[in-house]
């Protein structure tokens, strides 16, 4: 497989992400975006530098942009809904959410989201469902990290963003064993 004149510019701009260097990922991410400026991979990533930095804005439009260059790339639609969600927009949150999974059915992450999302609308069976749906498919086919790679990061928003959905997937749980 060919290398694109984005890649160099990709991976230093993981590399910036995994020290929480956002500035610099997003300097990264740019450079990418003028070396592909066709790449869904450059815009989506350079959504998760600027989601970090809280310029959430910048970040839906780069990854609507993403999602329009390439409609299957999962992870900027999951992001993008972890855009929209943060900034209280629950339709849209949902909808980009689905494009998520439909692009991509084992995106657990996608799932994940989802699941957060049913949770806090109050749609506690489909959170639920949506927890578990993540927990198999995160069981079953793991995101690695790459030989002396860096760890992965789990969506645009973080450990934190983690961290709160696991709690909340702990939370409809125990809901459900009340019932």
């Amino acid at each position: 497989m060919a290398q694109s004149p984005a890649d160099p510019h990709l991976t230093a701009g993981e590399r910036h992400l995994d020290t929480g260097a956002w500035e610099e990922a997003e300097a990264a991410f740019r450079r990418a975006v003028e070396a592909a400026p066709t790449s869904a991979v450059a815009h989506s990533k350079l959504g998760v530098a600027l989601a970090n930095q809280r310029r959430l804005q910048e970040a839906e439009q780069a990854f609507a942009r993403a999602v329009t260059l390439d409609p299957r790339y999962a992870p900027a639609w999951s992001n993008l809904g972890n855009v929209y969600r943060e900034t209280g927009r629950s339709e849209e949150a949902l909808q980009a959410y689905e494009r998520a999974v439909a692009a991509d059915p084992d995106y657990w992450i996608a799932h994940q989201n989802l699941g957060a999302l049913y949770k806090q609308m109050g749609r506690t069976s489909e959170a639920i469902a949506s927890f578990k749906r993540a927990t198999r498919l995160q069981l079953k086919a793991p995101i690695r990290r790459s030989a002396g790679g860096p760890a992965p990061r789990i969506g645009c928003l973080g450990r934190t963003a983690v961290l709160l959905v696991a709690l909340a997937a702990l939370g409809a749980a125990l809901l459900a064993l009340r019932a």
